[in-house]
């Protein structure tokens, strides 16, 4: 019995021995271990590349392992390595079994990595050379903005635009989208659900509401791409020390005021906003009134923010949320407490059949997206319109800022 023990143990030991073998045998076999320039040890290794391209490799150990100069592959073994590939050229990471992290640049590619901290600006993983694109816009500053975002991102990627930046009002660049004049340009969720779409009953939820108008127009055509997390939404404002003296703190107390101050119910507004569902007539069948027409002053939507700030014209303006010139002329926004106004998350878009030929559109305006927030947008708006910049400037500065081209 002792005897058959002993040889059951032996038998155990040789297939123990043997998978080992094998194991080193095939390790020994793969191409990766084969092409490694520099090779680790079973122990804790610091491996470093040379200005060349290097095939760098881990082995037992938790190691930490550099590239340098050329487009490294960087492999890592069973222990718990680090990776540092941060030097602008393409490089491939691939980990192993343990829980490795990695500091890599955009465009390298990452693979059984748990970590990744990414370092360098990010439209540096696109290439769109050789493609041309014809980016509209808007009239008024946040809209000329963000044209020149688009216009500066996609020339950092190699692509050409033609320049079509301050097009006209809304229906000038829908139809110029829908025709093919444009290829692109921003616009507002409840401006596609509402003016584009003709839906009468917005959706009370960002997500949701970008996602509906995205299923309905893809039918016409128009590709939108993620929204950025800001709300320009329409807003009625008012001079702060006129708030008291007209009794108007939300938008449901203009009917008082229209039925006894007519005279003083007086609004500045732009022409779009006079025809619009989501504009004046809108507001007057949410909130039961009528505004006298011989008291509203049509102007430029750049006018309006002056005009209600030193109340000749208008004691009331429509003002855009996210304009720095409400706070820098210290103007009052009123309540819209019968919540009438949509959500206006903007969303780069796109004609379908110009998606469908460079998709990496996508991701590319997603992360610009990401980084336009309420505070942004409202500081490069007040950075034109309160402290003389150029709209140029003010988005090279933000895509600069944070990291989205050098």
């Amino acid at each position: 019995m002792g005897a058959m023990n002993r040889r059951l143990a032996l038998l155990a030991a040789l297939a123990t021995a043997l998978v080992a073998v094998t194991a080193a045998t095939l390790a020994a076999a793969s191409p990766v271990q084969r092409g490694c320039t520099i090779k680790g040890t079973a122990k804790n290794d610091v491996l470093r590349g040379t200005a060349k391209a290097d095939v760098i490799c881990g082995l037992a150990g938790n190691d930490v392992i550099h590239g340098r100069g050329g487009s490294d592959l960087l492999v890592g073994g069973r222990g718990n390595d680090s990776f540092f590939a941060g030097d602008a050229k393409l490089d491939r990471i691939s980990g192993g079994p343990g829980k490795d992290r990695a500091v890599a640049d955009w465009p390298d590619r990452l693979l059984g990595v748990e970590r990744i901290i990414r370092v360098g600006v990010f439209l540096s993983q696109f290439n769109l050379r050789g493609a041309t694109f014809t980016v509209g816009s808007k009239q008024f500053t946040e809209q000329i903005i963000l044209g020149h975002i688009t216009k500066q991102a996609l020339e950092f990627t190699g692509a050409r635009v033609n320049d079509q930046i301050r097009l006209g009002g809304t229906s000038v660049n829908r139809q110029a989208l829908v025709s093919g004049r444009i290829d692109m340009y921003w616009e507002y969720t409840g401006t596609g659900w509402i003016t584009h779409l003709n839906k009468t009953q917005p959706i009370d939820n960002a997500r949701q509401q970008w996602l509906a108008v995205k299923r309905e127009d893809a039918g016409n055509g128009i590709t939108w791409l993620d929204r950025a997390p800001f709300d320009n939404t329409y807003a009625f404002a008012v001079r702060q020390e006129a708030v008291s003296r007209f009794n108007v703190r939300k938008i449901s107390d203009f009917g008082a005021l229209i039925r006894t101050r007519s005279r003083d119910a007086t609004l500045c507004v732009t022409n779009e906003f006079l025809v619009r569902d989501d504009g004046l007539p809108g507001v007057e069948r949410h909130y039961g009134f009528r505004w006298p027409r011989d008291q509203v002053a049509v102007l430029d939507a750049g006018v309006i923010y002056q005009a209600t700030d030193q109340g000749r014209v208008c004691n009331f303006g429509i003002v855009f949320a996210t304009d720095g010139r409400i706070e820098g002329l210290g103007l009052t926004v009123l309540n819209d407490d019968k919540k009438f106004f949509p959500i206006y998350n903007p969303a780069l878009n796109v004609r379908t059949s110009v998606f469908q030929r460079y998709p990496k559109l996508a991701p590319m305006f997603g992360g610009i997206a990401r980084a336009l927030t309420n505070a942004r947008m409202q500081r490069m708006n007040a950075d034109v319109d309160m402290r003389g910049r150029t709209p140029e400037d003010v988005a090279r500065n933000f895509l600069r800022q944070n990291k989205l081209i050098r």
